[in-house]
């Protein structure tokens, strides 16, 4: 599937593994490399359930419609399909795309 990103900033970081290691750690920064491959992999949001990294949908009024892979030391890839609307203003054909929200650790509170 494709993946995007809420901003620019988020896109730039996962971009960059220095960068990434430097927020993240080496073994963070590996996690998100490997998120990152297994959304563009899948063919649909059932495929993320069935691949390592504990994909589970999230509850809230604020994390409606998302899901998080597990990365490390309770950091999450928060992510949600982008609706028909936001595949049509990026220019993506009528297939499943990924918006990845954030990156946080929401268990620490």
């Amino acid at each position: 599937m494709e993946v995007r990103y809420a901003d620019p900033d988020l896109r730039d970081l996962c971009a960059d593994e220095r960068a990434l290691c430097r927020e993240y750690g080496a073994e963070g920064a590996n996690k998100v490399g490997t998120r990152l491959a297994a959304l563009r992999a899948a063919e649909s949001i059932d495929d993320l359930m069935q691949m390592p990294g504990r994909c589970h949908p999230l509850k809230g009024h604020y994390y409606q419609d998302c899901f998080a892979f597990r990365l490390h030391a309770g950091w999450r890839m928060v992510f949600r399909p982008m609706t028909e609307e936001e595949r049509s203003e990026a220019g993506i054909p009528d297939e499943i795309a990924a918006l990845v929200v954030e990156i946080i650790d929401y268990h620490s509170g």
